[in-house]
């Protein structure tokens, strides 16, 4: 064989070698994020035959309502609405008609039963499977509840249609869009959603079951966990997301959801968001690091004690410069020459956990984000991201179901 034979075949193999490696991880990481299919198989079960037992109890004097969801969205942006459906209809004193979640990592018609995700929304409430069962078309009333209706009065006119007569309503509008999820309006339903929050939100066991394991494997402090390390956790929003804020910059868009509540006025770092001025938009929507580890310098300076930062991600095969810029981040608050120069009490930060860093078994990839809303959750201090729905939810939670303080919490 010639030299130049040789070279060849060598370079061939290392190519067919380079290829089978690619076409192995590719495989891992398709078959690991493969939906527990098992699992749901037997949640769709239990989800119908509890409804078939419930529609059998209640009988024709229960009344139902039927909203139109939102499909396809992010996690959290499907279950900040959902919640505040069933709250709703809860208000109305209806049963609540649940719709599977539509779950975006697997395309737009990739269907999930809720309950393996929301426990909540779905106890005493009735699965759209059974909804023709118990609502006749002839007991079926079709409304819409925001055309005309500015956003002051979306709310309690849904309330007063929804506490009519009608046996079944379908809700044929979708009443919480964006606009108004961004407004003012909503910061009225926020008294009676805390309390809502406070006593029924529950996640499935399974998300539970996961969080309690992270905990104790990264050593994070939690109720199952009491004697880990108190933590910051930071919400790190980058992938996609700078093209998303640069459109929110251009159409003068402020924070979104619960991160708009007066009481939190005051946990916006400086200098405060200007939604009219699209580099102030950038500065809060897609801050750069210098400007969070300026937040981080700020709390930790006071707060002796907290020395572990927990990061929520969204880094992934397709945004490989997120763990660039977590890597930098991480050099830099272990520094502890800077800690000094910066006046941290305690020192620099000395442990920093993340969400690839999460012990999920085979198949637990769809409860990621959500336990990563458990992990913020947890966290002695929050810094979220008042474009995101992720941190909105955070918000909400501490806030509401454990009755935190708006002080341990800040938007970038």
């Amino acid at each position: 064989m010639s030299r130049y034979s040789f070279h060849r075949w060598r370079s061939f193999r290392v190519l067919i070698a380079f290829l089978l490696l690619v076409s192995g991880v590719s495989s891992y990481i398709y078959l690991s994020s493969r939906p527990p299919y098992t699992h749901y198989s037997s949640v769709d079960r239990f989800e119908f035959e509890t409804s078939e037992r419930l529609s059998h109890e209640v009988g024709k004097p229960g009344k139902y309502v039927l909203f139109k969801q939102l499909r396809g969205a992010g996690f959290n942006n499907q279950a900040q609405e959902i919640l505040l459906y069933h709250h709703l209809a809860l208000l109305s004193s209806r049963i609540y008609v649940y719709q599977p979640l539509v779950w975006r990592p697997r395309g737009e018609q990739s269907y999930v039963p809720l309950s393996a995700f929301l426990r909540s929304p779905t106890e005493g409430s009735l699965t759209v499977t059974f909804f023709d069962h118990v609502c006749h078309p002839d007991d079926v009333k079709h409304v819409t509840l925001s055309q005309g209706i500015g956003y002051n009065h979306v709310w309690d006119h849904a309330l007063s249609v929804l506490n009519g007569p009608e046996k079944c309503i379908v809700v044929d509008d979708w009443i919480l869009n964006w606009n108004y999820l961004a407004s003012s309006a909503i910061h009225a339903i926020w008294p009676s959603f805390n309390k809502y929050l406070r006593e029924t939100f529950t996640w499935s066991d399974k998300i539970y079951g996961i969080a309690q394991r992270a905990s104790s494997a990264l050593n994070l402090h939690s109720g199952a966990n009491p004697t880990g390390n108190p933590y910051i956790a930071l919400h790190f929003r980058r992938g996609d997301f700078e093209g998303h804020c640069h459109v929110l910059a251009e159409r003068h868009v402020g924070f979104t959801t619960w991160a708009t509540l007066p009481l939190l006025s005051e946990s916006i770092y400086p200098p405060q968001l200007d939604s009219m001025n699209e580099t102030s938009t950038m500065e809060h929507c897609y801050p750069d690091l210098s400007r969070i580890i300026d937040m981080i310098d700020d709390y930790a300076r006071s707060r002796p004690h907290l020395r572990t930062l927990h990061i929520l991600h969204d880094g992934a095969w397709d945004h490989p410069l997120v763990y660039m810029q977590k890597y930098r981040l991480e050099r830099t608050l272990k520094d502890a020459a800077r800690a000094k120069a910066k006046g941290w009490a305690g020192g620099p930060i000395t442990t920093v956990t993340d969400s690839s860093m999460v012990p999920l078994a085979w198949g637990e990839k769809d409860w990621s984000v959500a336990v990563d809303v458990e992990l913020a959750r947890n966290a002695e201090f929050f810094i979220g991201n008042g474009y995101s729905s992720l941190s909105s939810q955070v918000v909400a939670l501490r806030l509401g179901a454990d009755g935190g303080r708006p002080e341990d919490i800040r938007f970038m």
